[in-house]
C-alpha cells in the first residue's frame, strides 16, 4: 500500500497541516498567553491588563506599579516556570509594563 493511501493518525495529519500553513508560531504564542493566565493565578490576573508575544518575548501589561515591580524582579523565575509548562524554551524574556 503506497504511503499516501495508508491510514494515518489524526495528530500526524494535523501537525503536517500546521507545518504547511506556518501556524506553529501563532499557536505557540496563544499557548503562552493562555498559560500565563493559568500560572499567574487570580491575584495577578486582576492587575493584568493584557499579555502578548513578539517573537520569543512575552509582554505583560500590569495596572499596578507595585505588582509590576514585584513581577519584574522575579521575571527569570516566571520565565523558567512558564517554559517548564511547555517543556521547551518558547519564552526568552518577559517584559512587564
Amino acid at each position: 500500500m503506497p504511503y499516501r493511501d495508508r491510514p494515518r493518525p489524526l495528530g500526524e495529519v494535523l501537525q503536517e497541516v500546521i507545518d504547511t500553513l506556518g501556524l506553529q508560531a501563532k499557536m505557540d504564542e496563544a499557548r503562552v498567553i493562555e498559560t500565563w493566565a493559568a500560572v499567574a493565578g487570580p491575584q495577578i490576573n486582576e492587575v493584568t491588563e493584557t499579555a502578548w508575544m513578539e517573537g520569543s518575548t512575552l509582554y505583560v501589561k500590569i495596572a499596578s506599579a507595585a505588582w509590576r515591580q514585584e513581577l519584574h524582579m522575579n521575571r527569570r523565575k516566571w520565565r523558567t516556570r512558564l517554559n517548564g509548562e511547555f517543556e521547551s524554551d518558547l519564552i526568552d524574556e518577559i517584559v512587564f509594563r
